[in-house]
């Protein structure tokens, strides 16, 4: 194995750190539907609220944006906030009608399908990363672990637990 240089081993417990995020902003975002009474509105605070966070960054970084480069991007590169947009929706009805572990879940495996076949055709200007055997495995192991998550949810139902003995 090769060592890592310390950049690389930041950025990869950065991406784990933001994996972990996931559910925390499926729960955040459920619980502003909840309050506003709408998943839209809670879905437009949300990328509100990241807009004014991301102008932050941009202003604290010692990197100045490339403006002018933005304007030669391809235009479906620019469909990323409606991509998104629609990603925070879908995440909130998924997450208030099937609890957090199971819309994770099912979201991590979609993602992991997508990303596969996005790879394989080269895909969104993606370098061409052909399907194998091992890819085609990580696919089936999520969905095996959808499968799995969604059979707890149902033998859960709503109450988060286990039926007793005698109700099954």
């Amino acid at each position: 194995m090769t060592a890592r240089s310390p950049s690389s081993l930041l950025s990869l417990l950065l991406l784990v750190l933001g994996g972990a995020l996931l559910p925390a902003q499926f729960a955040t975002n459920s619980a502003l539907a909840g309050q506003t009474g709408s998943v839209v509105l809670a879905s437009a605070i949300s990328y509100s609220v990241g807009a004014i966070f991301l102008v932050l960054l941009l202003t604290l970084s010692r990197q100045k944006p490339d403006w002018a480069a933005s304007r030669r991007a391809p235009w479906w590169a620019w469909l990323g906030g409606v991509i998104g947009s629609a990603y925070v929706v879908g995440s909130v009805i998924l997450t208030q009608q099937l609890g957090a572990a199971l819309a994770t879940t099912l979201v991590i495996a979609s993602q992991l399908i997508t990303a596969t076949l996005l790879d394989h055709f080269g895909a969104l200007g993606l370098p061409r990363r052909p399907m194998n055997p091992l890819r085609a495995a990580a696919v089936g192991l999520a969905l095996a672990a959808l499968a799995s998550a969604a059979q707890a949810a149902l033998r859960c139902g709503q109450s988060g637990r286990w039926p007793s003995r005698r109700a099954r």
